[in-house]
């Protein structure tokens, strides 16, 4: 048992001289979570805990020091309330700085904010240990770790409880005013410029079901709109899935202009063998990189076509 004792002592001890690192290499740990199954609640279970209290709790380390910090459920409550502010500051510099906002981008913005509030609050922790700093001369003794706050701390005075219950109102206002001034320098500041949109669609009576193709083919209309604010060059192409997929048309490239909209007509000729296919048009982007897969962006759109002429028995 005295071992298991000096072992606990020893992590304790550990543990409260260097807190706020621990917590932050706890919260650079969420990097890891990116190996876990795409299913979003797999990752949200041991990703939540650390986002809802990592950010607030180092704030307060920052904020406090280790004899006005606040413990047990009001330090829990504002941990939440601070790390939920955060993370709107951290989405508004994101948009300040007219980057996507995602998981990643968010991570690394918090990372980066954690990390400073972690080297604030070490330094308080080393001026106001025990034998350094200015309380060196007044209470040159160590603390022993096994002692509770009643038993370390002298008695809290009606003075001291009021400057608490102060630095805590002092907190949550600052964080309050600093998030109002976010959301009006959202409302105010220049925003990015819209980047509008891209899409492809068939066009004329909707498709449903199997489109049959006879001897002499037929015709599919479709139209691309171009919503955005310069000339792009795109590359269209299409071909049919079967076995073997083959193309159904020469590759195309076109530019299109600012809000304009382009239409064309896919010729569908006879099925080749098998009697039933899967279209596919597909219009890629020559110079615009999707921000999520980091390759050129790609639209579609497909529709399933049979010959007429061939029964479900001789399909292949």
């Amino acid at each position: 048992m005295t071992g298991t004792h000096d072992a606990l002592r020893r992590f304790k001890l550990l543990w409260l001289s260097a807190w706020p690192l621990w917590t932050l290499a706890v919260f650079a740990s969420l990097a890891a979570v990116r190996l876990l199954p795409e299913e979003e609640y797999i990752r949200a279970v041991p990703a939540a805990p650390i986002l809802l209290m990592v950010p607030g709790s180092l704030t307060l380390g920052a904020v406090f020091g280790q004899r006005h910090r606040l413990q047990g459920t009001t330090f829990v409550c504002y941990a939440l309330l601070l790390s939920a502010i955060w993370s709107v500051f951290a989405s508004l510099a994101l948009y300040a700085d007219g980057r996507l906002i995602t998981a990643a981008s968010t991570y690394w913005c918090l990372l980066i904010i954690s990390a400073v509030l972690a080297i604030v609050a070490e330094v308080r922790l080393l001026v106001e240990r025990p034998g350094t700093g200015r309380r060196a001369l007044g209470k040159p003794e160590t603390l022993d770790p096994d002692l509770s706050d009643a038993e370390v701390n002298e008695p809290e005075t009606p003075a001291t409880t009021r400057r608490e219950g102060y630095y805590a109102i002092l907190g949550v206002a600052a964080g309050v005013s600093l998030l109002v001034g976010g959301l009006y320098a959202y409302d105010h500041l220049p925003h990015p410029a819209p980047t509008g949109y891209t899409w492809i669609a068939w066009t004329g009576i909707p498709i449903n079901g199997d489109i049959a193709v006879g001897s002499a083919g037929t015709k599919l209309g479709f139209q691309i709109v171009h919503h955005q604010s310069n000339t792009t060059t795109f590359r269209l192409s299409a071909v049919w899935l079967g076995t073997p997929s083959r193309p159904l048309a020469r590759p195309v490239t076109l530019s299109i202009g600012p809000n304009q909209t382009f239409r064309g007509a896919l010729f569908v000729p006879q099925l080749p063998d098998g009697c039933t296919y899967r279209i596919v048009v597909a219009l890629t982007a020559a110079r615009q990189i999707d921000p999520l897969t980091k390759k050129p962006q790609t639209w579609s759109i497909n529709a399933d076509v049979h010959d007429p002429s061939k029964s479900l028995k001789t399909c292949r």
